[in-house]
């Protein structure tokens, strides 16, 4: 009884310290660091990239999340159908995630910039930097996944420090192994801001995840499986639209920190 008590209250305590850590981090970085990262303009710069083209996020963002939220009511057949749907879902997704994520974040970095959204060149653009970019999230992925097998911290150090790479290849046209470097670059000086920004999503992610589940057992009950992908879909398809969104508002806010410019313009770097 007194170690599962003494779990309990290891469970409670170490969020709560993990949050003063961050604060107190974020808190000592904005006052030593002479470049500006506000949080909350990050996050309203995020609303404002997405207003620059809503149907396209929100579209994109729908095809992004209906396998995963809708994978639950396919795996009703026999085990052979079962691993073909997975098979079939993740190769597809591993082509189509970098794709729509281009195509979004060139729409993010040219509606921050204050100009008009273009959903034919963002496409074509993807379409163009479609193996970099896959190139991009592989490598991303690997050193992410050796990381939390280094007992986590690496991983969220590599996340911190990569976070920008895909705005990067977008923003200003540069190679796979570059964009890491200039990722790195541009969030030096940056990353505890960045992790608090993070850890404020995280939880507003949660609460609408939370409320989303609350809905679909209210209409569905606990086995309702209609219901529950639904919900999954709606809240995954929401809070996706912000992804590339996010990750351009970042960029921007850390470039015009640093370089006094958002971007580049995009005409020339793909010209």
């Amino acid at each position: 009884m007194t170690a599962m008590m003494a779990l309990g209250i290891l469970v409670l305590v170490l969020p709560l310290v993990a949050l003063a850590i961050i604060l107190v981090g974020a808190w000592r970085e904005g006052r030593r660091s002479p470049y500006a990262f506000g949080v909350g303009r990050v996050m309203s710069n995020s609303f404002a990239a997405v207003g620059g083209a809503p149907l396209v996020f929100l579209g994109g963002s729908f095809v992004l999340n209906a396998p995963s939220a809708l994978m639950p009511l396919l795996l009703g057949g026999s085990p052979d159908a079962k691993w073909g749907v997975f098979g079939g879902a993740g190769i597809i997704g591993l082509l189509l995630w970098p794709f729509v994520q281009l195509a979004l974040t060139r729409l993010a970095l040219d509606t921050l910039a204050g100009r008009a959204a273009d959903p034919g060149a963002a496409f074509a653009l993807a379409g163009r930097r479609l193996l970099p970019g896959l190139g991009l999230v592989l490598l991303s992925a690997i050193g992410l996944a050796v990381g939390f097998l280094l007992l986590f911290v690496p991983a969220i150090i590599l996340l911190l420090t990569w976070f920008v790479v895909l705005p990067v290849m977008v923003g200003e046209g540069r190679g796979v192994f570059d964009c890491f470097a200039r990722s790195g670059e541009l969030m030096r000086g940056m990353r505890w801001r960045l992790l608090l920004l993070l850890l404020i999503a995280l939880l507003l992610w949660t609460l609408l995840a939370a409320l989303g589940q609350g809905v679909a057992a209210a209409i569905g009950g606990v086995n309702g499986l209609w219901p529950a992908a639904i919900v999954r879909l709606v809240t995954g398809t929401l809070t996706g639209m912000l992804q590339a969104a996010g990750a351009a508002a970042v960029y921007h806010e850390v470039r015009t920190a640093k370089e006094g410019s958002g971007s580049h313009d995009l005409s020339d770097v793909f010209a």
